[in-house]
């Protein structure tokens, strides 16, 4: 589970960043959920995505088919306009809540909510994210705006230089703030790194056999 210090941007246009997000995500803008896509490149890598949270979590598709099939488009899709790597998004979901979009934690203060384990102290970035935490779409979106302000920071440069494979991913654990949690890292490092092979395995036409744990 995610833990750190609150979050606090630095930025100042801060507050007209959240004002807009809020606006936007209740309008609902650029939601891709029921569409599927057509791109060949992007279908696979969706399709992969299926067949990893099959793997995983396959009591999923049964309790909530529309997670398990909407989730790997919503991720794919907002990675891409926020020009990050989909696997990332995708292996942070596995393992903050094993792909389940109705996952909640009180573990955290303020809680933290949906398949990404989003926290309260990211509010002024993201709006409340109590709000239809649920959704797959919408929590894709959020967490993507929370891995791109981190890309930009400071001290994913510092965490980068430093050595380590995916700061990116160690950040939205740690924040800004506080000491990186290596287990956290190492974790989450052998689960991108499992979905690094599996997503290789599939292009190539392998069989992709993917361990839950």
């Amino acid at each position: 589970m995610s833990t750190g210090e609150r979050f606090t941007p630095r930025r100042a246009n801060r507050v007209v960043i959240a004002a807009a997000t809020l606006i936007w995500l209740l309008a609902g803008a650029g939601r891709p959920a029921n569409a599927e896509p057509t791109d060949l490149e992007t279908k696979a890598a969706v399709e992969f995505m299926r067949t990893v949270i099959d793997q995983i979590n396959p009591a999923l598709s049964v309790e909530d088919s529309y997670c398990a099939t909407a989730l790997p488009w919503a991720i794919y899709s907002h990675a891409t306009q926020f020009e990050l790597d989909w696997r990332q998004m995708f292996a942070l979901a596995w393992q903050e809540s094993r792909f389940d979009c109705h996952a909640k934690s009180r573990q955290d203060r303020g809680g933290a909510y949906g398949p990404f384990q989003i926290r309260r102290l990211w509010e002024p970035l993201i709006g409340d994210p109590r709000y239809r935490y649920y959704d797959p779409e919408l929590a894709a979106a959020r967490v993507a705006r929370i891995l791109r302000y981190y890309q930009e920071t400071e001290r994913f440069t510092l965490l980068h230089r430093r050595g380590f494979r995916f700061p990116l991913l160690c950040l939205f654990n740690a924040g800004e703030g506080r000491d990186v949690n290596m287990d956290y890292c190492r974790a989450v490092g052998r689960k991108m790194d499992v979905v690094k092979r599996g997503w290789t395995d599939y292009r190539a036409g392998r069989l992709v056999a993917i361990s839950a744990n």
